[in-house]
């Protein structure tokens, strides 16, 4: 079997609850989702099966049977992820032709891990490993972001390990895989907020390296992107997640979120004024058409700037699942076409985090 663009194909008999798995395979290969009782599709590229299946129940064993001997070609691995761990099941599993059985208990990722190495043993020259790899990086970024927003939303203290931890985690993610494969599998997450957060931070990241600038400074960058939305956990979910454009009253209530996010870090006293200031200032333009205070010019100050840039290409290239992210390229014409509103000479020295989030992900 020739495979020209490999697809995990994941045959579930609960395709309401194998939404996470789908979305972690999603990240290292393409996937194709199929209940089992679905109609059966087209098997070209179909590098590996996996079922997600009750083996206890007589007619999914036989309709699980059937579907396979569409999809199974002469080496296409398939790995079987069981439901209550008994012998039935195991002995189900490879009696049905599953090359690996995954335990009950087995996470998204352990499975993924066991996807990237079938497709490695087939396609040595697929970087499966080293894709899931950047996956698990990102993860542990968003992992620990979710922790500190958790902490916004409930009125607890934003720890700064926690935060620090977080920044070392994306900055290491960038240094390691850069800016396109952080941005491919970040486009794959539902939240829009956590996706927006974690499309800022990375891209703040990677303009800090491409400056130039020192370690320590590339952390406050990154550390400041981080930090720059946390007013949005006070902000109700109705209007932080609305699909449609906000009506004027909820645009209000949006605009509160960067007061909000800096009295929760002030009231800490465990962060540095810059970052406060970029908590409270990021909607600022240079031109006074900003907000919360309209300010102009000198008033604002040089990490603002920095992040303001990162922040609007963020919110252009964003996923949504209403619209597809719009393309590096034309997100950068649009900064430029800002006009007075932006720094010009440093949203010409973002083209090269623009043309590397552009350019196809590294192996």
């Amino acid at each position: 079997m020739t495979v020209v663009n490999p697809i995990v194909l994941l045959i579930s008999d609960r395709s309401d609850q194998s939404g996470e798995l789908a979305s972690w395979i999603g990240r290292i290969c393409s996937c194709r989702t199929m209940g089992l009782h679905d109609q059966s599709q087209s098997a070209k590229d179909v590098a590996v099966v996996i079922t997600d299946v009750a083996f206890r129940d007589p007619a999914h064993v036989a309709r699980l049977r059937s579907v396979l001997a569409h999809y199974r070609g002469a080496p296409t691995p398939v790995a079987a992820v069981l439901r209550d761990d008994s012998r039935h099941e195991q002995v189900q599993a490879v009696a049905l032709g599953a090359t690996c059985v995954l335990p009950s208990t087995a996470s998204s990722a352990e499975v993924c891990r066991a996807i990237a190495q079938a497709l490695e043993t087939a396609f040595p020259s697929i970087p499966a490993m080293a894709t899931l790899a950047a996956a698990e990086q990102v993860e542990q970024a968003r992992l620990e972001f979710h922790g500190i927003f958790c902490a916004a939303t409930g009125g607890d203290m934003v720890s700064r390990t926690e935060v620090d931890g977080a920044t070392g985690s994306v900055m290491a993610a960038i240094a390691e895989r850069g800016i396109r494969r952080w941005l491919e599998i970040v486009w794959s997450y539902d939240n829009t907020t956590y996706q927006h957060c974690m499309l800022v931070t990375g891209l703040a990241a990677e303009f800090a390296r491409s400056l130039g600038l020192a370690a320590k400074d590339q952390e406050r960058l990154s550390r400041a992107a981080l930090l720059h939305d946390l007013g949005k956990a006070k902000i109700p979910l109705a209007i932080l997640n609305k699909p449609d454009r906000l009506t004027s009253e909820e645009l209000k209530v949006m605009r509160t979120h960067p007061g909000i996010g800096y009295e929760l870090l002030r009231e800490q006293g465990e962060y540095e004024p810059e970052m406060l200031e970029v908590v409270l200032r990021h909607h600022e333009l240079l031109d006074g058409s900003g907000y919360p205070d309209g300010l102009s010019g000198s008033q604002i100050g040089d990490l603002v700037r920095l992040i303001t840039i990162c922040d609007i290409y963020a919110a252009l290239i964003e996923r949504r699942p209403y619209k597809q992210p719009m393309p590096p390229a034309r997100a950068f014409e649009i900064l430029q076409d800002m006009g007075g509103k932006l720094e010009a000479a440093l949203v010409r020295a973002f083209m090269q985090v623009a043309e590397r989030s552009a350019a196809p992900a590294a192996a």
